[in-house]
Protein backbone atom coordinates (compact mmCIF):
# COMPACT_ATOMS: atom_id res chain seq x y z
CA UNK A 1 0.00 0.00 0.00
CA UNK A 2 1.61 3.27 -0.62
CA UNK A 3 0.24 6.43 1.51
CA UNK A 4 -1.69 8.83 -0.11
CA UNK A 5 -0.40 12.53 -1.04
CA UNK A 6 -2.44 14.79 1.14
CA UNK A 7 -4.39 17.71 0.05
CA UNK A 8 -2.58 20.83 -0.31
CA UNK A 9 0.93 18.80 -0.14
CA UNK A 10 3.00 18.10 -3.80
CA UNK A 11 5.20 15.39 -3.75
CA UNK A 12 8.92 15.70 -4.57
CA UNK A 13 11.71 13.35 -6.19
CA UNK A 14 14.46 12.51 -4.51
CA UNK A 15 17.10 14.16 -7.20
CA UNK A 16 14.98 17.09 -6.99
CA UNK A 17 14.93 17.26 -3.69
CA UNK A 18 19.06 16.87 -3.13
CA UNK A 19 19.31 19.77 -5.90
CA UNK A 20 17.27 21.77 -3.18
CA UNK A 21 19.69 20.71 -0.50
CA UNK A 22 22.51 21.62 -2.60
CA UNK A 23 21.56 25.17 -3.49
CA UNK A 24 21.79 26.26 0.83
CA UNK A 25 19.52 29.44 1.99
CA UNK A 26 17.49 29.04 4.67
CA UNK A 27 14.10 29.25 2.46
CA UNK A 28 13.80 24.91 2.67
CA UNK A 29 13.01 22.93 5.78
CA UNK A 30 13.56 19.58 5.44
CA UNK A 31 11.46 17.31 8.53
CA UNK A 32 11.84 13.78 9.36
CA UNK A 33 9.04 12.69 10.77
CA UNK A 34 10.17 9.47 12.10
CA UNK A 35 11.20 8.59 15.83
CA UNK A 36 13.87 10.62 17.09
CA UNK A 37 15.92 7.16 17.60
CA UNK A 38 15.80 6.45 13.93
CA UNK A 39 16.61 9.98 13.31
CA UNK A 40 19.92 10.29 15.16
CA UNK A 41 21.13 7.07 13.66
CA UNK A 42 20.38 8.28 10.15
CA UNK A 43 19.10 10.71 8.45
CA UNK A 44 18.51 13.13 5.21
CA UNK A 45 21.12 15.86 5.18
CA UNK A 46 20.43 18.88 6.65
CA UNK A 47 17.21 17.55 8.12
CA UNK A 48 15.60 18.04 11.54
CA UNK A 49 13.68 15.94 13.67
CA UNK A 50 9.95 16.52 14.58
CA UNK A 51 8.83 13.44 14.81
CA UNK A 52 4.88 13.02 14.16
CA UNK A 53 3.48 12.86 18.17
CA UNK A 54 5.89 16.10 18.63
CA UNK A 55 4.18 17.72 15.96
CA UNK A 56 0.76 16.80 16.69
CA UNK A 57 1.46 18.51 20.58
CA UNK A 58 3.25 21.84 19.50
CA UNK A 59 3.12 21.98 15.75
CA UNK A 60 3.16 26.03 16.07
CA UNK A 61 5.70 26.17 18.10
CA UNK A 62 7.99 24.01 16.53
CA UNK A 63 7.88 24.97 13.01
CA UNK A 64 8.91 28.15 11.40
CA UNK A 65 6.92 31.12 12.24
CA UNK A 66 7.27 32.35 8.53
CA UNK A 67 4.84 30.45 6.59
CA UNK A 68 6.37 30.84 3.68
CA UNK A 69 9.07 28.65 4.22
CA UNK A 70 9.04 25.61 1.97
CA UNK A 71 8.64 22.31 4.02
CA UNK A 72 9.42 18.92 2.92
CA UNK A 73 8.12 16.21 5.40
CA UNK A 74 9.51 12.35 4.92
CA UNK A 75 9.63 9.49 6.98
CA UNK A 76 10.06 5.48 6.99
CA UNK A 77 8.88 4.54 3.19
CA UNK A 78 6.35 4.45 0.47
CA UNK A 79 3.54 2.80 2.94
CA UNK A 80 4.21 5.25 6.45
CA UNK A 81 1.64 7.68 7.44
CA UNK A 82 3.92 9.74 8.89
CA UNK A 83 5.20 12.38 6.76
CA UNK A 84 1.70 12.18 5.56
CA UNK A 85 0.03 12.99 8.81
CA UNK A 86 2.42 15.71 9.68
CA UNK A 87 2.54 17.39 6.14
CA UNK A 88 -1.52 17.61 6.56
CA UNK A 89 -1.13 19.93 10.23
CA UNK A 90 1.33 22.08 8.30
CA UNK A 91 -0.88 23.18 5.68
CA UNK A 92 -3.88 23.25 8.30
CA UNK A 93 -1.10 25.71 10.26
CA UNK A 94 -1.22 27.58 6.84
CA UNK A 95 2.25 27.33 5.38
CA UNK A 96 1.71 27.73 1.50
CA UNK A 97 4.61 25.42 -0.01
CA UNK A 98 4.21 21.80 1.52
CA UNK A 99 6.18 18.99 0.05
CA UNK A 100 6.29 15.11 0.59
CA UNK A 101 9.19 12.75 -0.11
CA UNK A 102 7.25 9.82 0.24
CA UNK A 103 10.00 7.08 -0.55
CA UNK A 104 11.79 8.72 2.52
CA UNK A 105 14.72 7.38 4.32
CA UNK A 106 14.44 4.12 2.52
CA UNK A 107 14.20 5.65 -0.90
CA UNK A 108 16.86 8.18 -0.51
CA UNK A 109 19.23 5.27 0.25
CA UNK A 110 17.96 3.40 -3.23
CA UNK A 111 19.38 6.23 -4.99
CA UNK A 112 22.69 5.54 -3.25
CA UNK A 113 22.36 9.52 -1.79
CA UNK A 114 24.75 9.77 1.75
CA UNK A 115 22.37 9.81 5.09
CA UNK A 116 24.01 10.57 8.31
CA UNK A 117 24.25 10.21 11.52
CA UNK A 118 23.74 12.85 14.46
CA UNK A 119 26.57 13.41 17.06
CA UNK A 120 24.83 11.96 19.79
CA UNK A 121 24.38 8.67 18.30
CA UNK A 122 28.24 8.68 17.12
CA UNK A 123 28.74 9.38 21.03
CA UNK A 124 26.91 6.42 22.32
CA UNK A 125 25.39 4.29 20.02
CA UNK A 126 25.86 0.32 19.14
CA UNK A 127 27.58 1.21 16.08
CA UNK A 128 30.77 0.73 14.05
CA UNK A 129 33.23 4.12 13.41
CA UNK A 130 35.56 4.01 10.92
CA UNK A 131 38.03 7.07 10.86
CA UNK A 132 39.20 6.86 7.33
CA UNK A 133 42.14 9.33 7.82
CA UNK A 134 45.93 8.47 7.44
CA UNK A 135 47.18 6.54 10.38
CA UNK A 136 49.23 9.73 11.60
CA UNK A 137 46.29 11.81 11.60
CA UNK A 138 43.91 10.04 13.59
CA UNK A 139 46.69 9.07 16.35
CA UNK A 140 47.20 12.78 16.70
CA UNK A 141 42.95 12.60 17.55
CA UNK A 142 40.59 10.51 16.85
CA UNK A 143 36.74 10.26 18.19
CA UNK A 144 36.66 7.72 21.28
CA UNK A 145 35.49 4.37 19.84
CA UNK A 146 36.74 5.14 16.07
CA UNK A 147 38.94 2.16 14.17
CA UNK A 148 41.40 3.01 11.54
CA UNK A 149 40.86 2.13 8.25
CA UNK A 150 42.61 4.41 6.09
CA UNK A 151 40.50 5.20 2.73
CA UNK A 152 42.94 3.79 0.78
CA UNK A 153 42.48 0.54 2.17
CA UNK A 154 38.77 0.63 2.20
CA UNK A 155 38.53 -1.50 -0.87
CA UNK A 156 40.46 -4.26 0.48
CA UNK A 157 39.12 -4.33 3.99
CA UNK A 158 35.41 -6.34 3.38
CA UNK A 159 36.43 -9.23 5.46
CA UNK A 160 37.40 -6.72 8.47
CA UNK A 161 33.45 -5.96 8.61
CA UNK A 162 30.74 -7.52 10.67
CA UNK A 163 28.47 -10.40 9.52
CA UNK A 164 25.74 -9.03 10.65
CA UNK A 165 24.99 -6.82 7.38
CA UNK A 166 22.03 -4.68 9.33
CA UNK A 167 25.21 -3.09 11.56
CA UNK A 168 25.33 0.71 11.87
CA UNK A 169 28.46 1.86 10.10
CA UNK A 170 29.40 5.46 10.50
CA UNK A 171 32.17 7.08 8.08
CA UNK A 172 34.08 10.04 9.22
CA UNK A 173 37.02 12.00 7.52
CA UNK A 174 38.66 15.40 6.84
CA UNK A 175 36.86 15.59 3.63
CA UNK A 176 32.95 14.14 3.70
CA UNK A 177 33.40 13.05 0.12
CA UNK A 178 35.82 10.68 1.14
CA UNK A 179 33.39 9.33 3.68
CA UNK A 180 30.77 9.40 1.21
CA UNK A 181 32.94 7.40 -1.28
CA UNK A 182 33.46 5.43 2.09
CA UNK A 183 29.64 4.62 2.49
CA UNK A 184 29.15 3.99 -1.21
CA UNK A 185 31.26 0.81 -1.21
CA UNK A 186 30.16 -1.10 1.89
CA UNK A 187 26.25 -0.35 0.74
CA UNK A 188 27.70 -2.30 -2.27
CA UNK A 189 29.04 -5.07 0.29
CA UNK A 190 24.88 -5.25 1.43
CA UNK A 191 25.19 -3.08 4.70
CA UNK A 192 22.28 -1.29 4.94
CA UNK A 193 22.46 0.80 7.58
CA UNK A 194 26.17 2.95 6.30
CA UNK A 195 26.24 6.46 7.27
CA UNK A 196 28.16 9.46 7.26
CA UNK A 197 29.07 11.75 10.44
CA UNK A 198 30.03 15.04 8.45
CA UNK A 199 32.71 17.31 9.92
CA UNK A 200 34.37 14.38 11.89
CA UNK A 201 37.06 14.78 14.04
CA UNK A 202 36.41 18.56 13.59
CA UNK A 203 32.41 18.91 14.03
CA UNK A 204 33.25 16.68 17.50
CA UNK A 205 35.74 18.76 18.68
CA UNK A 206 33.11 21.93 18.02
CA UNK A 207 30.66 20.21 19.92
CA UNK A 208 33.17 20.56 23.24
CA UNK A 209 34.00 16.67 22.83
CA UNK A 210 37.85 15.43 23.61
CA UNK A 211 39.58 13.60 21.00
CA UNK A 212 42.03 10.70 21.77
CA UNK A 213 45.32 10.68 21.04
CA UNK A 214 47.61 7.56 20.34
CA UNK A 215 47.04 4.90 17.69
CA UNK A 216 43.68 4.16 16.95
CA UNK A 217 42.32 -0.01 17.33
CA UNK A 218 43.05 -1.13 13.34
CA UNK A 219 40.40 -4.26 13.83
CA UNK A 220 36.82 -4.23 14.34
CA UNK A 221 34.66 -5.87 17.34
CA UNK A 222 30.94 -5.41 16.65
CA UNK A 223 28.13 -6.85 19.30
CA UNK A 224 24.62 -6.47 18.07
CA UNK A 225 22.88 -5.15 21.01
CA UNK A 226 18.86 -4.59 21.44
CA UNK A 227 17.76 -1.21 22.00
CA UNK A 228 15.43 -0.25 25.03
CA UNK A 229 11.93 -2.03 24.21
CA UNK A 230 13.27 -3.98 21.04
CA UNK A 231 12.06 -8.04 20.91
CA UNK A 232 14.10 -9.67 19.01
CA UNK A 233 13.51 -11.03 15.36
CA UNK A 234 13.57 -15.23 17.12
CA UNK A 235 11.77 -13.75 19.84
CA UNK A 236 9.63 -12.23 17.89
CA UNK A 237 8.78 -15.26 16.15
CA UNK A 238 8.17 -17.47 18.81
CA UNK A 239 5.42 -14.95 20.07
CA UNK A 240 3.98 -15.34 16.46
CA UNK A 241 4.15 -19.28 17.07
CA UNK A 242 3.08 -19.74 20.46
CA UNK A 243 0.66 -16.51 20.69
CA UNK A 244 2.10 -15.99 24.43
CA UNK A 245 1.55 -12.27 23.55
CA UNK A 246 -0.50 -9.92 22.08
CA UNK A 247 0.75 -8.76 18.42
CA UNK A 248 -0.48 -4.89 18.39
CA UNK A 249 0.18 -3.99 14.34
CA UNK A 250 0.73 -0.66 13.89
CA UNK A 251 0.41 -0.24 10.07
CA UNK A 252 -2.42 1.09 8.46
CA UNK A 253 -6.49 -0.59 8.55
CA UNK A 254 -6.00 -0.91 4.82
CA UNK A 255 -1.99 -2.58 4.81
CA UNK A 256 -3.71 -4.73 8.03
CA UNK A 257 -7.02 -5.72 5.92
CA UNK A 258 -4.53 -6.97 3.06
CA UNK A 259 -2.47 -9.20 5.67
CA UNK A 260 -1.78 -9.61 9.25
CA UNK A 261 -0.91 -12.29 11.81
CA UNK A 262 -3.65 -14.44 12.99
CA UNK A 263 -5.19 -12.82 16.66
CA UNK A 264 -3.19 -9.32 15.98
CA UNK A 265 -4.69 -6.42 17.09
CA UNK A 266 -4.43 -3.27 14.61
CA UNK A 267 -3.99 0.43 16.16
CA UNK A 268 -2.11 2.42 13.56
CA UNK A 269 1.08 3.97 14.79
CA UNK A 270 -0.19 7.57 14.14
CA UNK A 271 -3.37 6.69 15.98
CA UNK A 272 -1.69 5.41 19.28
CA UNK A 273 -1.66 8.14 20.78
CA UNK A 274 -5.76 8.41 20.96
CA UNK A 275 -6.37 4.78 21.17
CA UNK A 276 -3.60 3.36 23.98
CA UNK A 277 -6.74 2.63 26.07
CA UNK A 278 -7.78 0.09 24.04
CA UNK A 279 -4.46 -2.17 24.76
CA UNK A 280 -5.75 -4.64 27.46
CA UNK A 281 -4.53 -4.01 31.04
CA UNK A 282 -1.91 -6.63 32.21
CA UNK A 283 -1.19 -8.84 28.64
CA UNK A 284 2.28 -8.83 27.50
CA UNK A 285 2.31 -6.81 23.94
CA UNK A 286 4.58 -6.89 20.88
CA UNK A 287 4.36 -4.06 18.48
CA UNK A 288 5.49 -4.42 14.99
CA UNK A 289 4.56 -2.87 11.50
CA UNK A 290 6.59 -3.39 8.20
CA UNK A 291 9.81 -1.59 8.95
CA UNK A 292 10.00 -1.06 12.16
CA UNK A 293 10.04 2.55 12.11
CA UNK A 294 5.91 2.67 12.83
CA UNK A 295 6.47 0.22 15.65
CA UNK A 296 9.12 2.37 17.07
CA UNK A 297 7.24 5.51 17.14
CA UNK A 298 3.79 3.71 18.81
CA UNK A 299 6.36 2.20 21.61
CA UNK A 300 7.57 5.47 22.32
CA UNK A 301 3.81 6.96 22.68
CA UNK A 302 3.18 3.74 24.88
CA UNK A 303 6.98 4.48 26.72
CA UNK A 304 5.53 8.16 28.06
CA UNK A 305 2.19 7.13 28.85
CA UNK A 306 3.72 4.51 31.08
CA UNK A 307 2.83 1.51 29.52
CA UNK A 308 4.99 -1.35 29.00
CA UNK A 309 5.27 -3.33 25.62
CA UNK A 310 7.97 -4.01 23.10
CA UNK A 311 8.45 -3.56 19.50
CA UNK A 312 9.68 -5.51 16.59
CA UNK A 313 12.42 -3.58 14.24
CA UNK A 314 12.35 -5.17 11.54
CA UNK A 315 10.69 -5.58 8.08
CA UNK A 316 8.05 -7.91 7.83
CA UNK A 317 6.58 -8.45 4.30
CA UNK A 318 3.48 -10.78 3.47
CA UNK A 319 3.06 -12.73 0.31
CA UNK A 320 -0.20 -13.48 -1.31
CA UNK A 321 -1.09 -16.39 0.96
CA UNK A 322 -0.61 -14.62 4.32
CA UNK A 323 2.65 -15.83 5.03
CA UNK A 324 5.33 -13.57 6.50
CA UNK A 325 9.11 -12.93 6.36
CA UNK A 326 10.63 -11.16 9.21
CA UNK A 327 14.73 -10.21 8.07
CA UNK A 328 16.50 -6.97 9.38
Amino acid sequence: MIAPLPPGVARITGPALKELLQKGGDSLVLIDSRPGGRYVQGHLPRAISIPLPDLEKDGAKLLPTDLGKTLVFYCGGLSCMLSPKSATIAVKLGFKDVRMFPEGEPGWKKLDFATESSLSFVKSGNLVLIDLRSADKAASGHIPRAVNIPAAALKSAEKQFPEFKAAPIVFYSDKDTEAVEALEWTREWEYTNATIFPGGAAAWLAASNPLQTGAAPKSIHYVRKLAEGEVSIKDFEEIVKTGSQLLVDTRTVEEFAKSHFPGALNIPAEEMAKRFAELPAGKLIALHCSTGTRAELAFDILKEKGIKVRYLRANVEFDAANKATIKE
